[in-house]
């Protein structure tokens, strides 16, 4: 794979390619000289508690091998997904953190195998090492999986979540949807892991109104991690990139910002870069329409920092208590007895009305019509209780146990409703 230059000046290619090393016979890194440097250096004490070490598992992207996501620009011809035998994936763990004296830990791949999932995190588990892992992940995970995650030490996520939309991000080519990413949110919450995600727009042919839809949705998830507003980024590799006019867009060159480091015409630039420059063929200016989820974005961000947004359910005997503090909503205290109680636990995983009326009758309560449980739901999805989204229903509210043991000591301790309102509402009775 290597070019080389010929006498007279021109560029030799080499053709062919060899095979992919086997990632079993890929050195484990030697950070060695990173740790003597870090010993002499006035900064030591500084750093050696927040340094990361760098780990690879995997190469190529399994997803991507199935369906190239339109935006990705991260592999071009080394899509492929190879990963490490568990075994030794597990053994450079151990190997890194013993030699090195350092349970810090970011994993390069990509995408986490699957296969790692299964059979390297319940190693993970067994040793017990209080490791801090943080990896990068499809966003429709299971529960299950996260669970093993959390006590496996995998402390962070990157969850490629990128919208809440269902039509845009079937033109991402996500493969998931938008209740499942809002309920990969709501779970890492309540099980303690940190995703890093972003909100991405500006994709050609995406329906403007979608953002108006999702900058209404966005209040009631303000108790949850907020993204970054992230415009829509052309990279080489990726399919807009690949072919733009089947996307309806046009390639304007290499991004500005190249002009100003590499003293090159436009021509060779293009040749060199990663990052373009584009138009849209309807000639839509996102930027137009994007500025209402903006504004929510901020506003959760700012929420988030201050961390004053909570939304919470106390479980009792025949009855929840969702507890209500998000910045918006005021003060509020539902009390749900009896079927409505099951209803809400059902919709903890995403689900159908259909699939809430079958496991609520299952419990008991055979005499509750399929109107009545979509009557409820909508009620709760309308007080910001429940997240819809092609037809799933996803609770929003976080167990209070898992909670108390997240949030600061000094917000512990309840101390009666806040100033800004008083209870307005006791009850959805629409069941009772």
């Amino acid at each position: 794979g290597l070019c080389t230059r010929a006498a007279d000046g021109s560029t030799l290619v080499g053709e062919g390619r060899p095979a992919p090393v086997a990632m079993d016979q890929v050195p484990t890194p030697d950070y060695d000289d990173y740790f003597a440097d870090l010993e002499r250096s006035p900064f030591r004490d500084v750093l050696l508690t927040s340094a990361v070490l760098p780990i690879e598992t995997s190469r190529g992207c399994w997803w991507g091998e199935k369906q190239h996501c339109t935006f990705c620009g991260l592999n071009g011809s080394t899509m492929a997904f190879r990963g490490k035998s568990p075994e030794r994936a597990f053994a450079d763990f151990v190997e890194l953190a013993t030699r090195h004296r350092h349970l810090r830990f970011a994993a390069v791949d990509n995408i986490i195998s699957l296969d790692h999932i299964k059979h390297v995190l319940p190693r993970l588990v067994e040793l017990g090492a209080d490791l801090s892992i943080f990896y990068e992940t499809k966003a429709n995970l299971t529960k299950e999986q996260l669970l093993l995650m959390r006590e496996a030490g995998i402390a962070a996520i990157q969850p490629g979540i990128e919208s809440f939309s269902d039509p845009i991000l079937r033109l991402m080519r996500k493969g998931v949807a938008g209740w499942q990413n809002v309920r990969l949110l709501k779970w890492c919450a309540q099980l303690g892991i940190r995703p890093l995600w972003n909100l991405i727009y500006g994709f050609p042919g995406e329906p403007p109104e979608e953002y108006a839809r999702m900058a209404a949705q966005v209040p009631a998830l303000i108790h949850l991690t907020p993204p970054n507003l992230v415009r829509l980024q052309v990279q080489r590799y990726s399919p807009y990139h690949q072919s733009p006019e089947d996307f309806g867009i046009t390639l304007r060159g290499a991004s500005a910002s190249y002009r100003f480091i590499y003293p090159l015409d436009d021509r060779t630039l293009a040749e060199l870069a990663y990052d373009f420059d584009y138009a849209y063929g309807d000639g839509r200016d996102p930027e137009a329409y994007v500025a209402p989820l903006r504004e929510t974005i901020d506003r959760w961000q700012r929420d988030a920092k201050d961390r004053q947004s909570t939304l919470v359910y106390h479980r009792g005997p025949g009855f929840l208590r969702i507890v209500d503090r998000r910045q918006g909503f005021g003060y509020e205290s539902y009390l749900l007895e009896g079927s409505e109680a099951l209803i809400y636990l059902a919709c903890d995983g995403g689900s159908t009305a259909e699939a809430v009326q079958r496991q609520v009758v299952g419990a008991g309560h055979g005499d509750l019509s399929l109107d009545d449980v979509r009557n409820f739901l909508g009620q709760l999805t309308e007080a910001g209780l429940l997240f819809e989204g092609a037809g799933r229903f996803v609770s929003l509210a976080l167990p209070e146990r898992q909670e108390r043991a997240l949030v600061r000591p000094e917000r512990e301790a309840y101390d009666g409703p806040p100033s800004q309102g008083t209870p307005r509402r006791t009850t959805l009775p629409v069941l009772s």
